[in-house]
């Protein structure tokens, strides 16, 4: 199929930082459901005489499918939900508010939970009568192999006469790769945003492309799906070389790195650049890497990014403009921030530009770039901007990269 393909973490960063845009997850998690249940509708001829069957895991996964179950319960004849987790009850909060709410609707939604490895012989014959499978065990972060009571579910899915609806991706699919060990056989994929890598490898039926109301600024803004990505991975142990030209641009930069790195060399030169082993150069004067800039006055942030990608197609090179809502562009990615307090000292600039240069070392530069413009730009919004004491926002900054890598290993 064509169109673009989106990993686990793109769907990470984009829902996070959908919610950093005011659309809460709870409302992707809505659309969706509604978009699966409407894809069931389309598809499914006699859909009033059918017994659908939900499977819903502990996951957002889950409580997609379980919105779809609501959604679907005025269409078909019967609408069962069987919910798998080890707890009895979903994981996530926005998961347990859409089980909550099939669970009151008594006369139309029948629920099961399954928390043991064995599954009843009447949860059995529930999977193996059903006309129409809600396929929503598993989503985007499945990884390993599959032990039970997940294999054997998937074995009665896999025998059953049903049509199957996979939400997202077939379970068990390592959805960045196609690699499985034991996976649901389905009918129909709904994949939710934009298609994943694991269309181009596994069978997984006709694969159906659903928005689900993210705002296309999902992609565009640094957020904190940025963040979440970039510091997922983030590596001290690499060396860092930089330019140092006396500008206080680089005196930023350098003041950060000697909190954050092992091994900083430094050496003096006309311009100045940073980069760490294995990551992007960032540099003011022409040359590989990342073109430094100085942004010029834009009304909105979109202007901002027209007038970057043109720099960025000009240059033959990713440009990043410093300044206002520091806007950065290379070939097949935009970023810019224009919800956080600006930068007013070149300080506190080359303290984001050394940060985007060590998160390269270990992330896309893109991801990179919009983490480090996040996080500094929020610093600055939790400290003093511009701030009277730039030890103390390097210090914060610093504070802030610790507890959020933390977080994310």
């Amino acid at each position: 199929m064509t169109g673009r393909r989106l990993r686990s973490r793109d769907i990470t960063a984009i829902d996070l930082n959908s919610e950093y845009l005011g659309v809460p997850r709870r409302i992707l998690m809505e659309n969706a459901g509604a978009e699966v249940a409407r894809a069931v509708a389309e598809n499914v001829d006699d859909l009033g005489s059918k017994r659908v069957v939900v499977l819903a895991g502990s996951g957002n996964n889950g409580g997609d499918a379980l919105v779809a179950a609501r959604h679907l319960a005025s269409l078909a004849k019967e609408v069962h939900v069987l919910l798998i987790s080890r707890t009895g009850e979903p994981r996530t909060e926005e998961a347990r508010d859409a089980w909550e709410a099939v669970r009151r609707m008594a006369c139309t939604v029948r629920c099961h939970i399954l928390t043991g490895d064995e599954v009843p012989t009447e949860l059995r014959e529930l999977i193996s009568s059903a006309d129409v499978i809600i396929d929503g065990v598993f989503g985007t972060g499945i990884r390993g192999d599959i032990g039970r009571p997940y294999s054997e579910v998937f074995a009665l899915v896999n025998s059953s006469r049903a049509t199957v609806f996979a939400v997202d991706v077939p379970s068990g699919v390592n959805p960045d790769t196609g690699e499985y060990s034991k996976r649901v056989r389905a009918d129909f994929t709904v994949c939710l945003h934009a298609a994943k890598p694991f269309v181009d490898l596994v069978d997984a039926g006709r694969v159906l492309v659903r928005p689900i109301g993210a705002p296309p600024e999902a992609e565009l803004i640094a957020g904190p799906g940025d963040a979440e990505v970039a510091l997922s991975g983030l590596r001290r142990d690499v060396t860092v070389r930089m330019t140092y030209d006396g500008s206080e641009l680089a005196l930023g930069a350098r003041l950060l790195l000697e909190r954050l790195v092992a091994d900083l060399r430094v050496v003096g030169g006309e311009g100045f650049s940073v980069d760490a082993e294995g990551g992007a150069q960032f540099s003011t004067v022409r040359g590989r890497g990342v073109l430094l800039i100085t942004s010029g006055a834009h009304r909105d942030p979109g202007e901002a990014l027209n007038n970057v990608r043109a720099r960025s197609e000009s240059a033959g090179c990713p440009v990043w403009a410093l300044g206002g809502f520091d806007p950065f562009a290379s070939k097949d990615h935009l970023k810019a921030n224009w919800l956080e307090p600006e930068h007013v000292t070149e300080l506190t600039r080359g303290a984001m530009v050394a940060l985007a240069a060590l998160l390269s070392a270990s992330v896309e530069l893109h991801y990179a770039v919009g983490a480090s413009i996040y996080l500094t730009r929020r610093v600055l919004r939790e400290t003093v901007n511009p701030p009277s004491d730039v030890g103390a926002y390097l210090n914060a900054l610093c504070d802030r990269i610790e507890s959020s890598s933390r977080q994310n290993r």
